[in-house]
């Protein structure tokens, strides 16, 4: 029987005490960007970096389960590097292990998502994490979003550990209690149980200490969960005291939007949106090439796609690129909102970069300028052309769970994207409104057999965009929008849009659908 173990992460405290407890009965592959750690004999030791797709790969040859720790540990010299790790590195760990024929994931996340819940109630596993933009609540959060997707649409199953802050005894020797703590030997054992617990899918165990003054409570029942904590910190006399989870101000909104950011400038969206916007404000547009260049190519992206013109004063263009914080940042200084239409789809490096990481570059800068409203833009979260979708269904709303799916990474950076977007907004008290897509078309261009169930033209799309960037307040600080036309599918739903945005499509595309049309 195959018993080899992959740990990522391996050089952190947990994973030191983990090959300790592991060694003698499973074999071990220990990977991490570097070992700093002695392993012990017969542990095999590997180091680099899981956003290397072979790297990744050669890693998962052969292994039978994994225990995911990186996210939680493993951090480069930037921000946006460690997110990258942590989301990009997820996604190839787990598509290569699922691959590889490995049976299961256990994976380190924390229970500091819950850091903000009210002291006086008891969360659990049932309850909705509420992580913060800090870095390391989104690698855990997203890490976890991650394996979930990629769980749901292998064969593979995971089981969740929500840690507190992993401590030995040298780590706490002469220290305060801190109720965040929970033993490495408790952690381990979790791991242990883990291991072996029957489970076909996601299953998610809370893991705080013993301790009474604990923040958090072991809530598993033995039936659920063949494992208990049993590690107290009564020695520590002295607790630290905690104090209550505060949020920032929120950002006030402009009396008026003037100054307006689009980024992604080149591409056809933003091209009708420019149209759509020019008479009545005042655009920075960004991309990644100058504008002539975009225009040589004489191109368009498909039939009949909007390209994008020379901006006239007072309208600018400049180069920026999205994965680059620093550029972000002042491509977005000095404007009252910001509309990001930036998108890659097929790089498995850069789609992460732009999609991701680019959504993160650009809700840091919104926030570090007081800009309170980002239109955020996308394609539709319901990608997965499996059981786990909605491929069978009708009636679809726009506040359905997503379902990237497994097999293009544009779905599931962009994913991580929008979900990046929800914790600022929520934390920050920005307006977000995020509108998304599947097909564009050109009323009068026809081409392909048929049209997609969720298809808008690029004017209503823009129009659409201008209702998201003039809307006043949303019920929630994040909101999801499918935006379509009125097509009589009868497959996704357009009501939201048209209720909080006042947003209306004047397209019907009947052309692309009529029975008499001939099949292109």
């Amino acid at each position: 029987m195959n018993d080899l173990l992959l740990i990522t992460g391996a050089d952190s405290l947990l994973a030191h005490h983990a090959i300790a407890a592991l060694r003698h009965t499973r074999r071990i592959r220990a990977v991490d960007l570097q070992l700093d750690r002695a392993l012990p004999e017969g542990v095999e030791g590997r180091t680099g970096d899981l956003r290397d797709l072979a790297f990744t790969q050669a890693i998962c040859d052969g292994v039978a389960d994994v225990i995911h720790l990186a996210p939680l540990y493993t951090r480069l010299e930037r921000d946006e590097a460690s997110l990258d790790h942590a989301t990009r590195g997820t996604f190839q760990l787990m598509d290569a292990a699922a691959k590889s024929g490995a049976r299961r994931v256990v994976l380190g996340s924390a229970l500091a998502l819950f850091a903000d819940t009210p002291a006086q109630f008891r969360a659990d596993e049932g309850w909705r994490p509420r992580p913060t933009p800090h870095l390391d609540d989104l690698c855990a959060w997203l890490a976890e979003l991650g394996v979930r997707e990629m769980t749901r649409s292998t064969r593979i199953s995971a089981v969740c550990l929500r840690l507190g802050q992993v401590v030995d005894d040298a780590a706490t020797a002469g220290q305060p209690f801190d109720p965040m703590w929970v033993h490495a030997d408790d952690a381990v054992a979790a791991i242990q149980a883990a291991l072996t617990h029957p489970t076909d899918g996601w299953f998610i165990v809370h893991v705080p200490s013993a301790d009474p003054r604990a923040r958090f409570q072991f809530t598993r029942t033995p039936e659920e969960f063949a494992f208990a904590p049993r590690r107290n910190f009564a020695g520590h006399a002295a607790s630290r005291a905690s104090a209550p989870p505060t949020r920032p101000s929120p950002i006030s909104p402009r009396p008026a939007i003037r100054k307006v950011a689009l980024l992604g400038a080149g591409g056809p969206l933003a091209a009708a949106t420019t149209r759509e916007l020019a008479p009545d404000y005042i655009l920075r547009l960004a991309d990644l090439k100058p504008v002539e260049e975009i225009l040589a190519t004489g191109q368009p992206q498909s039939p009949g796609a909007p390209m994008p013109e020379a901006p006239q004063p007072p309208h600018t263009w400049r180069v920026m690129d999205i994965r680059d914080p620093a550029q972000v940042m002042a491509a977005c200084e000095g404007v009252d909102a910001i509309i990001n239409c930036t998108v890659l789809r097929n790089d498995p490096t850069d789609a992460f970069l732009v999609n991701t990481i680019g959504a993160y570059n650009v809700m840091r800068a919104a926030v570090a300028h007081g800009i309170p409203r980002v239109v955020h833009t996308g394609p539709f979260m319901l990608g997965a052309h499996d059981r786990t979708g909605y491929d069978w269904d009708h009636d679809i709303v726009d506040d359905v769970p997503p379902r990237p799916g497994k097999d293009w990474v544009y779905l599931m950076s962009k994913y991580f994207g929008q979900e990046i977007c929800r914790i600022f907004a929520e934390h920050y008290g920005l307006v977000v409104p995020t509108l998304t897509f599947c097909q564009f078309v050109e009323p009068t261009t026809l081409y392909g057999s048929r049209i997609h169930p969720l298809t808008i033209s690029w004017g209503d799309a823009a129009r659409a965009i201008r209702c998201a960037l003039e809307v006043g307040e949303l019920p929630a600080p994040f909101e999801y929008f499918h935006i379509g036309a009125d097509l009589p599918h009868g497959v996704f739903r357009n009501d939201k849009a048209k209720r909080l945005l006042g947003w209306r499509p004047r397209d019907t595309l009947e052309a692309h659908y009529a029975a008499g049309r001939k099949m292109a």
